[in-house]
């Protein structure tokens, strides 16, 4: 089974193609133009595009800076396993990197993501992400239990860190992540 799905009205990126009608999905909304990275509509310049087969989910994200970028690689990470209507936040979890490659920090991130679903039993229902002068990230997650969303895939295992990327390109920023499901 191959399945690509991309974000709603995002120009850049690979060519886009939905299984089937889908209902809209608030994790799919893009973050404002000028504020940082968070889940609020915004323009086409951000989303990501995404490929399941089995075994492995494959996420390739784009944003007009590197946050607004890894905030896109988060959201496929939790969409290809788990839809969320609107369900009220239980949590706020806070995220942070410190200055590393921007491949460790996309790494760092998606562990955070993929701990909260494994250790709590909590699905990130929306990012909030800045970069730090240091050249780490810092932000949230705002989470809701396993209970409270439509499960629709396998829940992500594990990152594969030869298959990451994060590069800066004449349009923003680029990433992509290859994650065991």
């Amino acid at each position: 089974v191959n399945a690509w799905i991309q974000a709603e009205d995002a120009a850049p990126g690979p060519p886009r193609a939905r299984t089937g009608e889908e209902a809209p999905d608030p994790m799919e909304e893009r973050p404002h133009a000028g504020t940082p990275a968070g889940d609020a509509p915004g323009p086409p310049d951000a989303g990501y595009a995404l490929e399941v087969t089995s075994g492995r989910c494959v996420v390739d994200a784009w944003g007009p800076d590197r946050a607004s970028c890894f905030v896109q690689a988060l959201r496929g990470v939790v969409t290809q396993y788990a839809r969320a209507s609107d369900p009220p936040v239980i949590h706020t979890i806070p995220l942070a990197t410190g200055p590393a490659a921007s491949e460790e920090v996309l790494a760092s991130l998606v562990d955070e993501v993929i701990g909260a679903l494994d250790v709590f039993s909590l699905v990130p229902v929306r990012f909030h992400l800045a970069d730090t002068e240091e050249g780490g990230v810092s932000g949230d997650m705002e989470v809701v239990a396993v209970t409270d969303v439509q499960v629709v895939g396998r829940r992500p295992r594990r990152v594969d860190r030869r298959e990451l990327s994060a590069v800066a390109d004449a349009g923003g920023w680029r990433c992509h992540v290859l994650v065991a499901v």
